[in-house]
């Protein structure tokens, strides 16, 4: 029975001690927030550098009426080749196929080549240039170095399908800058 007193009295007077310190300190409690008094410098780097966008392909034309006003509505329906020649020296015939209003007399366009299907082998753009007799003119300041991509204007009245030729190994061209 006397130990059930004792450890009574001991856990009465734990409390009392533990009440007594809080009430010391403010109600904060026996233990107290604490920062550091002093903080370690560090140092970051990155490289910068720069590149460019890329750009999903997209093939789209604008037509044109006889007044040159713009009209609503034209399409590029698909991009198709033909091609022959040995790897390195190759031509493709390409043809730009497209869906025009009524009325229409000349259409601009900016297309990918690469999303062109056809029969061909594997295919380089580094010396490409198109021939002369293309059925466009250049836009835009484009030049042949921005193939496979390519923006132009057709002859008149080349509104449903604009033809061109472009040479893998180079050579002379009247279209490219």
């Amino acid at each position: 029975m006397r130990r059930g007193r004792f450890s009574a009295l001991a856990a009465a007077l734990a409390l009392l001690l533990v009440g007594t310190i809080g009430a010391a300190s403010g109600g904060r409690g026996p233990v107290e927030q604490t920062s550091a008094a002093w903080t370690d410098t560090t140092h970051a780097a990155a490289a910068v550098t720069s590149g460019t966008w890329v750009v999903a392909p997209t093939n789209a034309c604008t037509a044109y009426g006889n007044d040159g006003r713009v009209l609503t509505g034209c399409t590029v329906t698909s991009i198709t080749f033909t091609g022959w020649g040995s790897p390195g020296n190759q031509i493709r015939n390409y043809y730009i196929n497209l869906q025009t209003p009524a009325g229409a007399r000349s259409v601009a366009f900016d297309v990918d080549l690469s999303t062109a299907t056809g029969s061909g082998r594997t295919w380089s753009w580094k010396n490409a240039r198109i021939p002369a007799g293309a059925q466009f003119t250049a836009r835009d300041g484009w030049t042949c170095g921005e193939l496979p991509r390519v923006r132009g204007t057709g002859a008149d009245w080349q509104t449903i399908a604009i033809y061109f030729q472009v040479a893998e190994a180079g050579g002379a061209s009247t279209v490219c800058r």
